[in-house]
């Protein structure tokens, strides 16, 4: 099983490159997979490789319900 995470689209630099952040963390992403992208479209993405575009509500609402699973319960970090 794998884990596509939500990024923004910064800028994109050619039909097979782009710019995308999450958070304050900014990278290269493989965009040849994923048609039509501007700054400001959300992507999911997979090993540095964007799989499909996603609604930026739908990506806000996923990368809510990752955190959940980040945040400690009963002050333990969930394995």
């Amino acid at each position: 099983m794998c884990l596509g995470i939500p990024h923004e689209v910064v800028e994109v630099f050619d039909e097979d490159s782009c710019l995308i952040k999450l958070g304050e963390a900014t990278q290269h992403c493989f965009i040849g997979l994923v048609e039509n992208l501007k700054p400001g479209d959300w992507v999911v993405v997979h090993a540095g490789f964007a799989i499909d575009k996603i609604d930026p509500d739908d990506a806000k609402a996923n990368l809510r319900l990752i955190q959940t699973y980040l945040e400690p319960v009963d002050g333990e970090r969930r394995a």
